[in-house]
């Protein structure tokens, strides 16, 4: 009787370890690296990191955040307003050659950060 007892605990608590488990969305909880789209001009994203969203969230926002920059000066042009309902906070470095930035984008617990590099 008690190696029943002790086998039907077992089995509880495998269950309850896989219910939880169930119910944890590690892809969209975690902050996680994402591989970058392809960028739309001449330079290219070095790198994408999300939390509490998809990694094709992640790389859609930065897409729609280059197109942003785009309509707001041309090649060195800046993001002012929100995208995709992100606000945005961008960090760069500029030489005469290029850009160098990193921009941080937040949706209430989201978060989608991506680098990028863009030729002059």
């Amino acid at each position: 009787m008690p190696r029943r007892l002790a086998l039907t605990a077992l089995a509880l608590l495998v269950l309850a370890v896989l219910a939880v488990g169930a119910q944890a969305d590690p892809v969209a909880r975690a902050a996680r690296d994402c591989n970058p789209p392809a960028y739309p001009g001449d330079g290219y994203f070095t790198s994408l990191t999300v939390r509490h969203t998809t990694c094709a969230a992640g790389r859609r926002l930065a897409v729609a955040y280059y197109y942003c920059r785009i309509q707001n000066g041309g090649r060195d042009g800046r993001c002012n307003h929100k995208v995709l309902r992100y606000t945005c906070t961008e960090v760069r470095n500029r030489i005469p050659t290029e850009i160098d930035a990193r921009v941080r984008c937040r949706r209430g617990e989201r978060r989608i950060i991506h680098t990028y590099q863009q030729n002059l």
